[in-house]
């Protein structure tokens, strides 16, 4: 008679911990079940470290109220080499956005080395993505991700296997045993706060203070910004009061408004001017508001086109518009078609003007136009709103100030960044669907694909010399 084939069942431990210490390469602050457990249901973020036979497997970074979950999964060497990225953007399912895979040169080499090899793999939520492979200069390829390889459940606190399998942490891709660690008296965290945090996309700068004439704010060690006059550019006549920002050489028809939209009314245009104290020459144009209310701005939050998501956005990132000419504008969304069509008839500015105007006689909108900072690139617009939630304006950063600190006696704006984070809900799923394994092979698979693709390419090119 055929002996059964015994299935093979591995260990793995669960830590629960503020964070993960790369020099020490261990878990930092350890905390207990229970208070890992409140974090999760409150939306404080902690970490989970998965260990087998006392090596460190996979680490999870979690933070429920800034919608993310990281993972990372370590080499035999103890450093972190694979990172997902997942965002929670509806209920109960979280989206992968991003993956990361780093290679090493040396058993001795640190984490996330600055060079060497790394993979990079960004997921829109309707599945197209691209490939980055860096290996010297890097390569950019399009990738498809079915919903089964970008999608996961958000599952019960302590199903972490939903996320990693017995094929990512087990030897021989038998099942898994999750145990849970208790840390000692002295080890556990003593409010030392978490060693991480979630990405989060680009914080707003100075920005009502760089309409405030005299203002001065410190730029690096060894720059001030003085602050000139806002100079009046005029009125926009916004008929669908759709407001769009761009480069008005280059807008056509394809680029959409913003999601917020105003009143239909004609409103002011004023632009920030500056000098850099102690040198000849006038600075860049930092900024260029639309002004809709004359009430105190509360807030600020990033503009977006439609199908723009800031959740997806990583540590720094914004969605802006480009500027392919050096010149930047606001418009009304239904002069795109017209207007640049008039301003390439008769582009640039007037000497000593910080601005100039378009009019379409026909349609009576009208643009705006002022120079971009340092030149061509891509730059955030940010929309203000009042205590009563009201638009109060729309500033467009020329990204020239924006890490610069307003020296006495003039106090940084209070006005709170408003991330673009749910409220917290009770969203978990009793039925993961989910393959860990199949993506971990099936991202595999596309790191295979690029690297073939630039050895041919490279091949090919040494061939014809």
């Amino acid at each position: 008679m055929a002996a059964e084939a015994v299935e093979t069942v591995d260990v793995v431990e669960v830590l629960y911990c503020e964070g993960w210490d790369p020099a020490a390469r261990a878990a930092s602050a350890p905390m207990t079940e229970g208070e890992a457990r409140r974090r999760d249901e409150m939306g404080e973020p902690y970490a989970v470290l998965l260990s087998r036979q006392g090596r460190p497997k996979a680490l999870f970074h979690v933070d429920w109220r800034h919608a993310y979950l990281g993972l990372f999964l370590f080499d035999a060497h103890g450093r972190r080499t694979v990172e997902y990225v997942y965002r929670q953007l509806e209920p109960g399912r979280l989206h992968m956005s991003r993956f990361r895979q780093w290679g090493h040169t040396s058993d001795s080499e640190p984490e996330f080395p600055e060079r060497g090899v790394r993979f990079e793999l960004t997921v829109r939520p309707d599945g197209r993505g691209r490939r980055i492979l860096n290996a010297g200069s890097a390569l950019h390829v399009g990738a498809d991700v079915p919903a089964e390889h970008r999608t996961v459940a958000k599952a019960e606190f302590g199903a972490w296997t939903t996320y990693v399998d017995a094929r990512i942490l087990g030897p021989a891709g038998g099942s898994v045993a999750l145990v849970l660690v208790q840390p000692s008296e002295e080890g556990r965290a003593s409010g030392a706060g978490a060693s991480w945090s979630a990405p989060r996309p680009l914080e707003p700068g100075p920005l009502e203070e760089l309409f405030v004439s005299g203002t001065r704010l410190t730029c690096g060690e060894d720059r001030t910004a003085v602050i000139g006059e806002p100079a009046p550019a005029g009125l926009l006549h916004l008929p669908t009061g759709s407001v769009l920002a761009g480069d008005p050489g280059t807008v056509n028809s394809s680029d959409l408004a913003f999601t917020i939209t105003v009143p239909p009314d004609d409103y002011p245009v004023l632009v920030a001017t500056m000098r850099w104290e102690h040198e000849e020459w006038d600075g860049e144009t930092p900024a260029a508001m639309l002004r809709i209310l004359d009430e105190p701005t509360v807030s600020w939050e990033l503009a977006l086109r439609p199908e723009q998501d800031a959740r997806l956005l990583g540590p720094g990132e914004f969605y802006g518009f480009g500027v392919d000419t050096g010149t930047a504008c606001f418009m009304d969304a239904s002069g795109r078609n017209t207007l640049p069509q008039l301003y390439e008839q008769e582009p640039g500015f007037e000497a000593d003007s910080h601005s100039c105007m378009r009019s379409d006689p026909a349609s009576g909108t009208n643009l705006i136009a002022f120079m971009s900072g340092f030149g061509d690139g891509s730059y955030p617009v940010w929309i203000g709103r009042d205590a009563a939630g009201a638009v109060t304006c729309f500033i467009a950063d020329m990204l020239v100030l924006h890490g610069a600190e307003p020296q006495p006696p003039t106090v940084s704006s209070t006005a709170a960044h408003v991330l673009p984070f749910p409220a917290l809900i009770d969203d978990r799923r009793e039925a993961p669907f989910t393959d860990p394994g199949a993506t971990s092979e099936f991202i595999a698979g596309l790191i295979a694909d690029i690297v073939s693709f630039r050895r041919e390419r490279d091949a090919a090119r040494a061939a014809r010399g």
